[in-house]
């Protein structure tokens, strides 16, 4: 306290009044005076006190009486002090029994007195002090989550300082192994053992069963006592380990997928490339993407593409050799061998192979798993895979350069078609360089004009003459020189610049027409489609745009699609076609019969003309079943209406033969090769003079 201690005397001696209250302010007290026992409870209600010292023998009521009075009134902190001139031992045990904290024996030393109570005043603030920490520890411990016991040698559980409600330990009284399982009070003991050897800190970690099959995880610190003793602070921490399993789940598994990722697979690939570098054995990396998933992605929106995913992933998980088999993803999924490393590209390491076709088989038989239809929200889908694979140590000693080089023979693998595998080499780096610096290329390439157009005729069977031309692509590159549309053409598929070159192909081919329609002659113009411009949705705007700024009629415009454009059907694509149809252009499936070849699409879709693909005429005369598919194209043709136009015609035979079937128009190098459009002035100018048919 920081003011001066105030103390209220009470005695029916004036004489010992005054002289105490002297003695006591000459001691740095302050104090007050009341004669009797009840003037003494009137005084501590009315004024602050904090000490009181009764004579036991005060007329009305005495000390004992007004010490119980005042105790029951002041609780246990105040100091009360009796005075007694009794000597016998009742009277010290009746002051101490009616609640008094000390006494003082008369007759007084009123020399001693202030030194006395100056003791007792310390010893009160000394016990004050004491209530405080003892509440302050009290509080502490009870707020802890921890459960703290003492504990014997021999493991007895003494007492519980904190945790009483916490029944997963032992009881006090009772032995660890009351609730502990064997093993975990054996590392108790082992390690009260060695912190009594050693001194300092043990710390032990250990399971046990929780509620609902689950596991509660802790921690527990053990520190010296005494000989006899230790200190043991037990922390539940499964929140905790809770917690740093999801912070690995994050950081090492896909979300999605609940596959590795990528960051996982390095490491574990890190792991099996210096396993196979003591075993001198050989690991393959396979990387594989799924043919086809952007534009699933893209058309049906990404919750669906996100449960192909999941469902691809599965299927992945079923690919892999027995002993290869992955593992649910958690900490200890030493045999994880599939990852997936973003959007729809997957890896798997296959350690421990003998011959490099041990890869092959399992690429194959990821293959066949992906053919198989997925059933997604009432959809049927089909998906492939393209997949590249790097051995170790042939194709990379390292984790990075064997994910690369798998990628780079992924890329080739899709390049030559999808659904394909490729095993990787140095020359395919070389490819992918190129391929990397024909991108940068083709950025540039329509700002710099590097393209025109090639127009190859068509000759009409029924006239002898020309009265439609293809306009085909080329890139003369300032560098490099001429590049295949085979090359080119890919490339800017997959990364979207087939867009604005598609939509200049167009513009330049009706502008190129228009002017040769001014000199006379009114040919139709073939323009190739990409199934990305059907994708992009604005096909339509466009086509009416260029038409109108280039005077072009649309019935002088023909579009020339694949199959896979019509495969995947989707509501963007059947709609422009229906527009184009109903602006007056004319529809022509190109390569008819390399692929699926569906009768369904064909009764339902607005086409014109059917292409026979080159590949069939190259084999005529003397290919029987080229020659047969032939025969059935052009039946199928009339009988649905369409014309029949036959391409890669080189020889009079073939030609010859196909007039004969009643195709109705060719086209070939054995007419034409494609020419710009000077030559093909010249060409039309010299048809025009010839008014008899051609002849073949």
């Amino acid at each position: 306290m920081n003011e001066m201690p105030r103390i209220l005397l009470a005695d029916d001696d004036i004489t010992a009044l005054m002289l105490m209250g002297a003695a006591l302010e000459k001691a740095g007290f302050t104090t007050f005076s009341v004669q009797d026992g009840a003037e003494a409870l009137t005084a501590f209600e009315q004024t602050r006190c904090d000490m009181v010292l009764l004579d036991v023998d005060m007329p009305r009521m005495d000390g004992f009486q007004a010490c119980i009075h005042l105790r029951r009134q002041a609780g246990d902190e105040l100091p009360i002090v009796m005075v007694t001139g009794m000597d016998d031992l009742d009277s010290i045990a009746r002051a101490f029994e009616a609640g008094a904290t000390d006494f003082l024996s008369k007759p007084i030393h009123w020399n001693l007195i202030g030194h006395r109570v100056k003791y007792l005043w310390r010893a009160h603030l000394t016990r004050l002090a004491l209530h405080r920490a003892n509440a302050r520890n009290a509080a502490i411990l009870s707020a802890l989550p921890d459960i703290m016991f003492r504990l014997t040698n021999d493991g007895m559980v003494l007492d519980r300082l904190a945790g009483q409600d916490d029944h997963t330990h032992p009881q006090p009284g009772t032995h660890l192994q009351h609730n502990l399982p064997t093993e975990v009070t054996q590392a108790y003991l082992d390690a009260v053992r060695q912190v009594r050897a050693e001194g300092g800190l043990q710390h032990i970690e250990y399971t046990l069963p929780g509620k609902d099959q689950s596991s509660r995880y802790f921690e527990t610190r053990i520190v010296l006592i005494d000989s006899q003793e230790t200190l043991c602070l037990v922390r539940d921490i499964t929140a905790r380990k809770e917690a740093d399993s999801e912070i690995y789940r994050l950081a090492y598994f896909d979300t999605l997928t609940g596959l590795a990722n990528r960051q996982h697979l390095i490491e574990r690939l890190e792991g099996e490339i210096r396993r196979a570098s003591g075993n001198h054995s050989q690991l393959g990396v396979l990387f594989l993407d799924l043919d086809g998933f952007k534009h699933i992605n893209d058309t049906l929106g990404h919750a669906t593409g996100d449960m192909l995913l999941q469902h691809a992933s599965q299927r992945l998980r079923l690919g892999v050799r027995p002993t290869d088999t992955v593992s649910r993803p958690s900490h200890e999924s030493r045999g994880m061998n599939l990852a997936r490393l973003g959007g729809d590209e997957f890896t798997v390491i296959i350690p421990d192979m003998i011959h490099p076709e041990d890869a092959l088989t399992v690429a194959h038989r990821i293959q066949e798993l992906m053919r198989q239809p997925f059933f997604i929200t009432g959809r049927e889908m089909v998906l492939t895979a393209s997949i590249g694979i790097a051995v170790y140590p042939d194709d990379g000693e390292d984790a990075d350069t064997l994910i690369k080089h798998a990628d780079t023979a992924m890329y080739h693998a899709k390049y030559l078609g999808r659904d394909n595998i490729q095993f990787y080499s140095p020359s395919l780096t070389h490819q992918a360089m190129r391929r990397l610096n024909m991108e940068t290329a083709l950025r540039r390439a329509l700002e710099a004009q590097e393209f025109y157009l090639v127009y190859q005729p068509q000759l009409d069977l029924s006239t002898g003459r020309i009265l439609s031309v293809e306009a085909l692509i080329r890139w003369a590159h300032p560098q490099q020189g001429m590049i295949s549309p085979m090359e080119f053409i890919p490339l800017a598929e997959s990364n979207g610049l087939i867009i604005p070159i598609g939509e200049w192909v167009l513009r330049t081919a009706c502008r190129e027409v228009a002017h040769w329609h001014a000199r006379g002659h009114p040919l139709r113009v073939a323009v190739n489609l990409s199934p990305a411009q059907f994708r992009h949705g604005v096909l339509t705007d466009i086509v009416r745009d260029i038409l109108q700024d280039t005077g072009l009629k649309a019935a002088h415009l023909e579009m020339e699609i694949t199959e896979s454009t019509l495969m995947d059907e989707s509501a963007t694509t059947l709609q422009t076609l229906r527009e184009l149809h109903e602006m007056g252009l004319k529809i022509s499936l190109d390569d008819f019969g390399t692929g699926y070849s569906s009768m369904s699409y064909l009764k339902r879709l607005p086409l014109h003309n059917l292409k026979v693909d080159r590949s069939f005429v190259s084999g005529l005369p003397h290919d029987t079943e080229s020659l047969a598919i032939i025969k059935a194209i052009i039946s199928l043709g009339e009988s649905l209406g369409f014309t029949v136009t036959a391409e890669g015609v080189e020889t009079l035979a073939q030609a010859e033969i196909l007039k004969q079937q009643s195709c109705h128009a060719l086209q070939g190098y054995y007419f034409s090769q494609p020419v710009s459009s000077d030559r093909i002035l010249a060409l039309l100018d010299k048809h025009k003079k010839n008014d008899g048919p051609a002849s073949i």
